[in-house]
């Protein structure tokens, strides 16, 4: 709804005009009053009404110094004089200075009915002009941002002839918005940020552009600050300055640069443009640190299954870092990876930790939808915190039972021991129990007895030595354990129906 300003000395007429009219009926939903032009202007200054009615001959500043005033801070607002027969001198500089109507003392209800209902109807169709020429500006300045040098002089052009302004006039600053984005920013981000007049929409990027008035950094701190309590983990990137159109390209471009280092982002801190462009993500990993990487997912793997929360996060982190030096893609990529060997390792096949996937997942969703839709590593990196905690928790609920603990002494003795000769006396005597309570506990929590699980870990270190080295089956049968080389034929072709031989010629 509109406001209205009534301004008049006379406390009886300035009652009877706010009283007396249903400004209510007629869409007016404030209505505001002052005492003279000087405290009209104050009042105008923060409440901004969009129709003024105001005495002339008033003490302190009359009304037609008030108008004056007033026109040169609002060009749009309604000025409408009340004045006598004898104030027609008044009424011709009224008028210069654009009134939109005056209105002869005394008055009638009616004549204020009449002229406030025309002024409603010329508001509703600036508004609506209004709307088609923001639209289009918008639109123009979305395609400046968007298009060709040779384009985008022709669309600033037209820009500017809407405008009726100077392009040397037109500055602004920007903010970047990194984030899975594409759409704009909510009613209610604007309204806690003014400073921001225009935004253009990009792949994964919004940038929003900025009155040079304002300290761009200070406004990307607040917008920072303002989308974390919103939940909206969006990396903020601000471009101080006084930028001009012509530059939209070339904005853009630095911009989109730096998309793979905001990635990493603290979401909350806000970083300059020309820092961030000095971060460089590699494109690929050395071979060192794919090998780093391959030996801390079997770690953490590992860690895991002992309940050793300090280790484990201790190997996340250096998995994190090494993973941060690169891309996006094969910051994800190297997540997806991690996720399935633990997966592989510890919960398909473990019915009782299955259950708890549910509880793994992270605002509901799993770790490869984290990585496929986040906007940035902190999201992938608390999915994937929750998901091991989850597991660690379980296999800690476990060590509470000592026989837990047995039947993961044997399985790292047998990790550690494999290509030795191993008895269940031995292990046993290792541990301090008896031989035949140990071979219980292992076969009630294993699933497996020690001798079955000892020759399935053997014939699988066979079968990774058979396709990763070119070594004679004699010499793997050693490798894992075995003196006699026709009893490894013997049990691996029971295992898996072919000779070794025959198996690696399959491959």
């Amino acid at each position: 709804m509109y406001k209205v300003l009534l301004v008049d000395d006379e406390r009886l007429e300035l009652n009877t005009l706010k009283n007396y009219v249903d400004w209510n009926k007629m869409g007016i939903g404030t209505v505001y009053t002052a005492n003279n032009g000087l405290q009209a202007l104050e009042t105008a200054q923060y409440k901004k009404p969009d129709i003024v009615f105001t005495d002339i001959r008033m003490p302190v500043m009359d009304g037609i110094e008030f108008a004056r005033q007033l026109r040169e801070k609002d060009k749009r607002v309604k000025i409408i004089f009340l004045t006598g027969y004898d104030e027609m001198d008044f009424i011709r500089q009224a008028f210069r200075l654009s009134a939109t109507d005056y209105i002869l003392k005394p008055f009638l209800v009616e004549d204020i009915e009449r002229v406030v209902k025309g002024i409603l109807t010329s508001l509703e169709q600036e508004q609506t002009a209004d709307h088609s020429r923001i639209h289009a500006e918008r639109k123009i300045i979305d395609n400046i941002f968007k298009e060709d040098t040779q384009q985008a002089e022709e669309l600033i052009r037209q820009f500017f002839a809407m405008e009726n302004g100077k392009e040397d006039q037109f500055h602004f600053s920007v903010i970047g918005l990194y984030g899975k984005s594409g759409n704009p920013p909510e009613k209610t981000f604007f309204q806690e940020f003014p400073e921001v007049f225009y935004y253009v929409e990009l792949q994964d990027l919004n940038l929003l552009l900025l009155k040079t008035s304002v300290e761009c950094r200070h406004v990307a701190e607040s917008m920072a600050a303002y989308l974390y309590r919103n939940q909206l983990n969006l990396g903020v990137v601000y471009l101080e300055g006084q930028h001009r159109l012509t530059e939209a390209g070339q904005i853009r471009s630095r911009f989109e640069k730096a998309a793979d280092a905001a990635f990493y982002l603290d979401s909350l801190t806000p970083i300059s443009l020309s820092t961030l462009l000095k971060v460089e993500k590699c494109g690929e990993l050395k071979e060192e640190e794919r090998k780093k990487l391959h030996m801390l997912r079997k770690d953490i793997t590992v860690q895991l299954s002992h309940g050793d929360s300090q280790l484990c996060f201790e190997r996340l982190e250096d998995y994190l870092n090494i993973c941060m030096e690169a891309r996006p893609s094969i910051y994800k990529n190297s997540i997806i990876r991690l996720y399935n060997h633990i997966n592989d390792e510890l919960v398909i096949e473990n019915e009782e930790l299955a259950k708890q996937y549910p509880a793994m997942r992270f605002q509901g969703k799993t770790i490869l939808q984290l990585a496929e839709e986040a906007n940035n590593d902190s999201q992938i990196k608390e999915g994937l915190i929750q998901y091991l905690n989850v597991i660690l928790a379980w296999y800690c609920s476990l060590q509470e039972n000592a026989n837990y603990r047995v039947v993961v002494y044997v399985e790292d003795y047998i990790e550690n021991h494999y290509m030795e000769p191993i008895s269940v006396e031995m292990i046993a005597s290792e541990i301090g129990l008896s031989p035949n309570y140990v071979r219980s506990i292992f076969k009630n929590g294993n699933g497996m007895t020690i001798k079955n699980y000892l020759s399935e870990y053997r014939l699988d270190k066979a079968c990774k030595l058979l396709k990763n080295t070119s070594a004679k089956v004699s010499r793997i049968a050693q490798m894992v354990g075995y003196d006699n080389v026709s009893y490894f034929c013997a049990i691996f072709q029971k295992r898996f129906g072919k000779t070794p031989n025959e198996w690696r010629r399959g491959l």
